[in-house]
């Protein structure tokens, strides 16, 4: 592996892993707010699920603009793919972890629902705001030419 692809590669590990920290830092400011919310119905539970994935959200695009920023490739928008490929792999973690662990009652169709796009969510934003900051960088770019 040449030198600068190892680096790239650290790089996506080290700001993913920094990603996950501050998510779950951030997952710990929000106890607050978590605690007065109150979820209904099918919907409410596809909701819940979906507040408990807010942190990872919330940090993804962030890391994605870093990314971009940091990385040194002439196709960038690969690279935020191999990102948001670990932000797949730990959704898909954490998504296993929440089915295999024992429930009370069986989960329903809006638990799985919830589940899975807790752990899609993510890494598709992580690939919308890399592709966005990637044409941007690349228009101002020529621009400066």
């Amino acid at each position: 592996m040449s030198q600068p692809r190892t680096r790239n590669v650290l790089v996506a590990v080290g700001l993913w892993t920094c990603a996950r920290v501050i998510a779950s830092l951030v997952r710990v400011l929000l106890i607050p707010i978590s605690n007065r919310l109150i979820f209904t119905g099918d919907a409410g539970i596809v909701a819940s699920w979906l507040w408990h994935g807010f942190a990872d959200v919330l940090v993804a695009p962030f890391a994605a603009v870093a990314f971009v920023w940091v990385v040194e490739t002439k196709k960038p928008l690969i690279w935020v793919g191999a990102l948001a490929a670990l932000f797949l792999y730990g959704g898909g973690l954490t998504a296993w972890r929440l089915l295999a662990h024992g429930w009370k009652t069986p989960p329903g169709s809006a638990d799985y629902i919830g589940i899975l796009v807790q752990a899609i969510m993510p890494a598709l934003v992580c690939i919308i705001v890399g592709f966005w900051c990637t044409r941007r960088s690349a228009t101002s770019k020529l621009a400066a030419t």
